[in-house]
């Protein structure tokens, strides 16, 4: 994450509450149990695909003239690439409804990106990055979930450590504890801040900020470091359209298994 534009991650303040599905009108409640009753479990697969779609929330890190971190590629270019492309499997799926926090191209800042996720009140936050370092052999893959201490925090836990075993099965070598890390914001004397990054097994809850589009969020939250684009090995599996379009198939089976799990969990 070094040489980011800092902005990216400017601090706010964090609230709460319970986080679902949007609701239908009566009509369509009405059609969809005289279905359910009279299709049996075709009924229920109608239902469950189209009566109430899951609300995904999407950021495309950085944008406009917010380049992020620049190496082989600018890191923008990954982040609208494999936004994009996830958004069209979310959206063939038919389960769910997609909220981009800002257009191709759109200098918005991320006050007003996570505005807008809190008024669409989502069911999951996906926010995708990208990582830079100064030594060139550094690659890897790793997120962000809210970390300890959030409302969020054992939902998005649970939702990071999807991502990271689908983002491995698909070829990415895991930074820190299984692909999952904390970060926060840390205030000197000085008022100068630094970053602390601290691997999953750190459950300590600290009283930092953490990453901007993770805050104020009532769902499970993540943001996701897709590859470093100061390496070339890794642009070339998971920067290129190629390689987005790798990651974003990844980042959807994840949503897709994390959200069916808790269909299950909820039922027993």
């Amino acid at each position: 994450m070094k040489g980011k534009n800092w902005r990216e991650y400017q601090p706010q303040r964090r609230r709460k509450k319970k986080h679902g599905r949007r609701k239908g009108g009566m009509l369509t409640k009405l059609i969809m149990a005289v279905l359910l009753f009279t299709l049996g479990y075709a009924g229920f697969q109608i239902y469950f695909h189209y009566s109430k779609p899951y609300v995904v929330a999407l950021d495309p890190g950085h944008g406009g003239i917010d380049s992020g971190a620049v190496g082989v590629i600018q890191e923008v270019e990954l982040t609208e690439r494999t936004s994009a492309k996830l958004a069209e499997l979310l959206k063939a799926d038919g389960r769910f409804r997609v909220v981009l926090s800002r257009d191709e191209g759109e200098d918005k800042s991320i006050t007003d990106r996570n505005k807008l996720f809190q008024r669409v009140k989502p069911t999951l936050v996906l926010s995708i990055h990208a990582n830079s370092g100064e030594d060139p052999a550094a690659l890897g893959f790793e997120c962000y979930p809210s970390p300890p201490g959030k409302e969020n925090h054992e939902e998005s836990l649970a939702f990071a450590q999807y991502i990271a075993s689908e983002m491995e099965a698909a070829g990415a070598r895991l930074r820190g504890t299984y692909g999952v890390r904390f970060g926060y914001y840390v205030l000197d004397e000085d008022g100068e801040t630094s970053k602390l990054l601290v691997d999953s097994t750190d459950t300590q809850i600290y009283d930092y900020d953490t990453f901007g589009m993770l805050k104020n969020m009532t769902c499970p939250a993540v943001l996701v470091e897709q590859c470093f684009v100061t390496n070339q090995e890794d642009v070339e599996e998971f920067g290129t359209d190629e390689g987005c379009a790798k990651a974003a198939q990844a980042y959807y089976q994840a949503i897709c298994k994390y959200l069916e799990d808790m269909e299950k969990d909820a039922e027993k």
